[in-house]
């Protein structure tokens, strides 16, 4: 009796082990640890006595000085029907885009969590801190066609909490989500906010070297204004060596005890051109025009808008490694940009170079 016993613990037990090594083995398989840290170095013309790039620009907004833009460490999960992500960051960039949030949440990069609903279809339901579904720029260096972000992707928003439903088709052609937010760029709730906001995106891909994005966003934003942005972009491979971006925004804003609403909106146009296999060169040109003040805020007592263009070169040295250049331009209809001896201009110039490494 007591060596049944024996032998029947010793084969509970086993299997007990055999069991957490293979969920162990799992765990690995299904876990991925990334990071990406990029520094740089931003000549502004202006020389402006503060080391301080204009308010409406987040991303490399220190001038004149060696700086970090990001440095995020990155752990994600993805198994068939479970996928999560945490990145912690630090840099010029989150110091920023992060001012309104308290304490740790400062550097969270992204914290979310995802589960898909049925298991024959590619229904999910993800929540936490996600990537923003507004705009094909990311804040990742890397991503995207040029070195800076464009005036429509540093003021619209990066990161988002809250609830995303998703559905992609079998093909791959169509995804759909709705959102429910905290706001347009929070992390908590703003106690200024009455309640959520919410959003949607639609992406179709008719061809795979095509692709095209409807994203919204309507909520509140301050204490008494309520705003709708629409956000239109294509983005075309036209050939292995070429690809072209193109994208239009509209954002209204409205104060419920004025009858009146505030409009903004941006047209932008990008592309990159491969002269080797690591070597690319790359442009933009954008207008964003802000005349009712909601965005660059009003001069005068009148709101501005600024046309913009840059020129750059990027180097891919080694594994990940990467080395950009640019030559950016921005031309406002009003004095915006902060000079030395605080004066202020209409056109700022700036050269910037930056290493990225994603790893």
């Amino acid at each position: 009796m007591l060596n049944k016993f024996i032998y029947s613990a010793t084969f509970f037990f086993g299997l007990g082990a055999v069991d957490a090594q293979e969920s162990n083995d799992s765990l690995k398989s299904n876990l991925s640890i990334s990071g990406y840290i990029e520094t740089y170095f931003n000549y502004d013309f202006n020389k402006p006595d503060n080391h301080k790039r204009p308010s409406f620009i987040y991303s490399h907004n220190r001038s004149n000085e060696i700086s970090v833009n990001l440095a995020m460490i990155k752990a994600s999960y993805n198994a068939e029907r479970l996928r999560s992500n945490l990145a912690l960051a630090t840099g010029s960039y989150m110091n920023a885009n992060y001012t309104a949030e308290e304490a740790v949440w400062k550097n969270v990069f992204e914290a979310n969590i995802g589960y898909k609903l049925l298991e024959n279809h590619n229904l999910w339901i993800d929540a936490g801190i996600l990537p923003s579904h507004i705009g094909p720029e990311s804040a990742i260096g890397l991503d995207n066609i040029s070195l800076t972000r464009s005036l429509a992707a540093e003021n619209s928003p990066y990161f988002e909490t809250g609830a995303k439903l998703s559905y992609t088709t079998k093909d791959g052609k169509l995804y759909i989500a709705a959102l429910a937010l905290n706001g347009w760029q929070r992390i908590q709730l703003p106690n200024s906010n009455n309640g959520l906001s919410f959003g949607h995106q639609i992406q179709y891909k008719p061809i795979p070297a095509i692709l095209i994005n409807s994203s919204s966003y309507f909520g509140d934003e301050g204490n008494d204004s309520l705003r709708f942005f629409h956000d239109l972009y294509l983005q075309v491979k036209l050939t292995d060596k070429l690809n072209i971006l193109t994208n239009w925004d509209h954002g209204i804003q409205k104060q419920p005890l004025i009858f009146e609403n505030y409009h903004w909106w941006n047209l932008g146009f990008q592309t990159n051109y491969a002269l080797t296999s690591s070597l690319k060169l790359n442009a933009r040109i954008e207008y964003f025009n802000d005349n009712d003040g909601v965005i660059f805020g009003k001069f005068n007592d009148w709101g501005t808008n600024i046309l913009g263009y840059s020129a750059g070169l990027d180097l891919d040295l080694y594994k990940g490694l990467i080395w950009r250049t640019e030559f950016k331009n921005l031309k406002s209809a009003d004095n915006v940009f902060f000079s030395n001896n605080e004066i202020y201009k209409e056109n700022s110039s700036t050269l910037i170079t930056s290493l990225g490494w994603r790893f």
